[in-house]
């Protein structure tokens, strides 16, 4: 090492860079600039992942595991939620564990690098539900048909409390009429069950300024069933962020890996795709959760949620885990900052 060092400085000193001197004599540059420390090598990584009953577990059998929990359709995991998973199953492991193994079996999902983007950020709004259906989101998706060389519409209802996709339509033509279909949807499967008029709790429903939302048929559908509706102002599309981070998961998850012989064969994977995002895939900001399994934890009392003031977000937590007093939501609606009957619809429904 010492002889390939000289080398090394030999080329230097005539000018050469390190980099290069380095490879010349066979070994890297940062091998040339490294000096030991005169400590012990630290440990290597363990062959075996220990369960909660107790058994060692090899470790390739934990990457197997991995790799059936990436198997299905739509379910694009990083190390984190599969960490969540393998805990689930009973495993005692650490994310850098599982950052590990999946690193070394070319697991982990591709990164994608974003050049830094100089921007003025605008002032906006965002909902901040204290339970569901409280407010929901809708919006307008293209899904391209190439086995037909056209696009097709799909619409979709989200609960911004626990992002469940509610109701949705995927159809050649999007007009009024299949909007207000929607919302029947939603209102005879979600609403009339949860009896929200009886508890004084106001639905709002929040949209871009699309024709199909902004139509009077639609505006009348929705105030004779007393649904407040709310429009994004004109070219910010952050403020119906819900959806548009659906969608996006929408395009990863299912445009960029079908591609459609007709209609039905998009419905039929649709239908595959919302089974899945509703019931299994699990959201780390939903407490490694499906959109499903977190609202019935909730409805059991069994996830607590504190609005931050500060800095604007929502913090879901397990009540057995955390002692924090949840605190009223400010109204929206309201320039005053909190409504005296938003506290009391809030502490009606807990």
């Amino acid at each position: 090492m010492e002889e390939r060092k000289e080398i090394v400085n030999k080329h230097i000193s005539k000018g050469m860079k390190a980099e290069k001197a380095a490879a010349i004599a066979g070994f890297s540059r940062s091998g040339y600039y490294y000096k030991p420390n005169g400590k012990k090598p630290g440990k290597r990584p363990s062959v075996y992942t220990k369960k909660k009953n107790g058994n060692l577990v090899k470790n390739t059998q934990v990457v197997e595991e991995i790799k059936k929990i990436l198997k299905p359709d739509f379910i694009d995991y990083g190390y984190d939620k599969v960490k969540a998973e393998l805990i689930t199953q009973g495993f005692i492991i650490n994310r850098k564990k599982v950052y590990r193994l999946m690193k070394q079996h070319n697991l982990l999902n591709p990164v994608h690098f974003r050049g830094k983007i100089s921007k003025k950020y605008v002032k906006y709004s965002q909902p901040y539900p204290a339970f569901p259906l409280q407010f929901v989101e809708i919006d307008i998706k293209y899904i391209y048909i190439s086995g037909e060389n056209k696009n097709a519409y799909l619409i979709t209802i989200l609960d911004v409390f626990n992002r469940e996709a509610l109701a949705r339509i995927l159809s050649y033509s999007m007009k009024s009429t299949q909007v207000i279909e929607l919302l029947d949807e939603l209102i005879i499967k979600y609403l009339q069950p949860a009896d929200l008029l009886n508890k004084n709790i106001t639905v709002t429903i929040r949209s871009d300024n699309g024709s199909q939302f902004a139509s009077k048929m639609v505006r009348e559908h929705l105030n004779k069933n007393q649904i407040e509706q709310e429009f994004i102002k004109p070219a910010t599309p952050q403020q119906n962020g819900y959806i548009e981070s659906f969608h996006a998961t929408v395009e990863k998850l299912v445009c960029q890996k079908f591609e459609f012989d007709d209609i039905k064969h998009a419905q039929r994977v649709f239908e595959k795709f919302f089974e899945t995002y509703n019931n299994k895939r699990i959201l780390k900001c939903l407490l490694n959760k499906s959109p499903k399994e977190f609202k019935n934890e909730w409805e059991n009392g069994k996830i607590e949620v504190v609005y931050k003031i500060k800095t604007k977000k929502q913090i879901f937590f397990f009540r057995e885990k955390q002692n924090i007093e949840p605190v009223p939501f400010p109204y929206r609606r309201f320039s005053k900052g909190y409504s005296e009957d938003n506290k009391l619809f809030y502490n009606k429904y807990n």
